[in-house]
């Protein structure tokens, strides 16, 4: 999957920070049909041929892509540019730098490779062949298709900004440079996928961000050597070492939350038709914030991230203790709720374990459900399907009032998290609570909580640890890590290990 290339040294603060990584194959045309040759396949590439000065006639043939080409400014610009440009051609050959001085044009400039041109008619721009001097150059003159900023579906925004990330990289990076208006906001580019040449940026703050992140970063990227990218999860899965549970990055649709995390000394990476930004390294703590916590104040915006924890606790272990208690150390129960639990079962069939999983799966298809269902309709149909369903569960004696008030509980707390990925793995990991507990009770499940951490302990994040906060020993940054400090107060970084320069304000 990864093929090792060598790495060009750059400069170290290098603004254009640019870089593409494509083999170049030389390219010869020495006429229109070469070209109609090479793109007899695609049948929505165009050829347009147009002669000029009629005393000693000249052909030009415009290639292009439909649907990616802007037709008015081919019309009016580039039509019009090439006439005033032949109005002063007096016979002689026609030069290359004659077309680059002369014909004005947005970002003209030669093609001299295959995958260059390739890469040049795909993502909208336009060719022109001159036929007799048998050069082809290529202009920007795009409209590739493409949706307007607006609310991401993945995160809620009540008072934060609604310009967010769409599936054009030029329009994301656009939006994160007017909130970044600093010369030190570095964006590195390359070109992955052999077939694909899909772009990818990657975004830093490099007097803040860590350098050896960022050149290791840089390495990954370029060992990348796969037919295409299609999706943000694909890529940082070639990236990153593989991790079957534990997510290691976040991601964010809206601009406003990328740039806190650069200003924080994070990395950000866009990918071209991909609506949202990945952001890494994280920590455990980092997965659970969100957009809208800075437009909060911050005693509430504390609480909600103690409440965030809270929600992982139950979410993660709530059923496999109850399976535990309830099924094997019914003595540590008070005698008026075990006495509740033993009527409420009474005359179910099941066993506990079993009646919990049930349960489980339950909610876990009325909220996959709820998810590819219409938005207007998805969230009414899992909140009536579940209700409906449970008190028609507990009428059939398929399961108790307890186990359903248990179950929703730790369904409910999900929904207080951001990261899908984390959800997911929550999921996982309360199921093998569930089956631990059921087989070895409170030692089951203490076993699997002793595991959980050791497992989440172990998982590093380009070499920072996804505990990294509470690793540090640190009050300071544990601290920080769950409450939110005001602003006026808040004059460091949250992270060390992270970032390279700590001073976010002076004293």
């Amino acid at each position: 999957m990864f093929k090792r290339r060598k790495i060009l040294p750059s400069k170290a603060n290098e603004d254009a920070c640019q870089k593409l990584t494509v083999k170049k194959k030389k390219l010869f045309i020495v006429n229109a049909e070469d070209l109609r040759d090479i793109f007899k396949e695609a049948e929505d590439v165009f050829f347009n041929t147009a002669s000029y000065c009629p005393e000693s006639p000249v052909k030009v043939t415009f290639v292009g892509c439909q649907g990616m080409v802007d037709l008015d400014l081919l019309n009016h610009l580039v039509v019009d540019r090439l006439h005033l440009f032949f109005e002063t051609y007096n016979g002689d050959r026609i030069t290359k730098e004659n077309i680059a001085q002369s014909l004005h044009l947005p970002q003209l400039e030669e093609v001299e490779s295959e995958e260059t041109m390739y890469a040049d008619i795909y993502c909208g721009k336009l060719l022109i062949f001159f036929h007799e001097a048998q050069y082809l150059f290529s202009t920007n003159i795009s409209h590739r298709p493409q949706r307007t900023p607006e609310d991401t579906a993945t995160e809620i925004t009540i008072k934060g900004p609604r310009d967010n990330f769409i599936e054009d990289i030029s329009v994301n990076t656009a939006l994160i440079r007017k909130r970044l208006r600093t010369n030190s906001l570095c964006v590195k580019k390359f070109q992955v996928g052999r077939r694909s040449l899909t772009e990818v940026a990657l975004l830093y703050i490099h007097d803040t961000a860590n350098p050896k992140m960022v050149e290791k970063l840089t390495e990954r990227i370029n060992a990348i050597d796969v037919d295409g990218i299609y999706s943000g999860n694909q890529f940082m899965e070639l990236i990153e070492k593989s991790s079957p549970f534990f997510p290691r990055h976040h991601y964010s649709g809206r601009p406003d939350f990328s740039v806190q995390g650069l200003l924080n000394g994070r990395i950000i990476i866009l990918i071209d038709g991909v609506s949202y930004a990945m952001i890494l390294p994280i920590n455990a703590f980092f997965l659970l914030k969100t957009a809208e916590d800075s437009e909060n104040i911050s005693a509430f915006n504390s609480f909600e991230r103690f409440m965030r924890v809270i929600g992982v606790f139950i979410a993660t272990l709530l059923p496999g203790f109850w399976v535990a208690v309830t099924t094997y150390h019914q003595d540590h129960l008070p005698l008026i709720l075990l006495a509740t639990v033993v009527e409420s079962r009474r005359g179910i069939p099941l066993p506990t374990a079993l009646e919990a999983l049930i349960m489980l799966l339950l909610f876990e298809l009325f909220k996959e459900a709820g998810l590819r269902m219409p938005s207007a309709a998805g969230g009414t149909l899992s909140v009536l399907g579940a209700l409906i369903i449970g008190d028609a569960a507990i009428r059939a004696g398929l399961t108790s009032p307890a186990m359903l008030v248990i179950i929703a509980g730790s369904s409910i707390a999900t929904f207080t998290l951001v990261n899908h990925s984390l959800v997911g793995a929550i999921s996982l990991v309360r199921i093998a609570a569930i089956f631990l507990s059921s087989v070895l009770g409170l030692f089951g499940f203490l076993f699997m909580l002793h595991f959980l951490i050791i497992a989440v302990s172990n998982v590093r994040v380009l070499g920072v640890p996804l505990f990294g906060i509470t690793a540090n020993l640190n009050i300071k940054y544990v601290l920080k890590s769950i409450i939110r400090i005001p602003n006026k107060l808040d004059t460091s970084r949250i992270n060390p290990i992270i970032s390279k320069d700590m001073t976010r304000k002076k004293e």
